[in-house]
């Protein structure tokens, strides 16, 4: 049923990294995430059909990646 599904080592490692950045999120900061995910959503269901929802993923998926890089600054900088 899985056959050829499951993704591969690098995916699962970037998958465990997102969830860990999305862990040290503050209150304010999942807040602001939620609110512009609900934007870009709304924008894909009732803006003027150019902003695709293909395109409204990359974004999601690229935001998400976003976190791991900010994460790391964050830790470098309370070194």
């Amino acid at each position: 049923m899985f056959e050829n599904k499951l993704a591969d080592e690098n995916a699962v490692k970037q998958y465990d990294e997102v969830l860990k950045s999305i862990d040290s999120l503050t209150e304010d900061e999942a807040k602001t995430v939620l609110k512009q995910i609900y934007m870009r959503l709304d924008i894909v269901k009732n803006g003027n059909k150019e902003y695709k929802s293909e395109q409204c993923v990359k974004d999601l998926i690229s935001q998400f990646k976003d976190f791991v890089r900010i994460e790391k600054i964050k830790k470098e900088n309370n070194k």
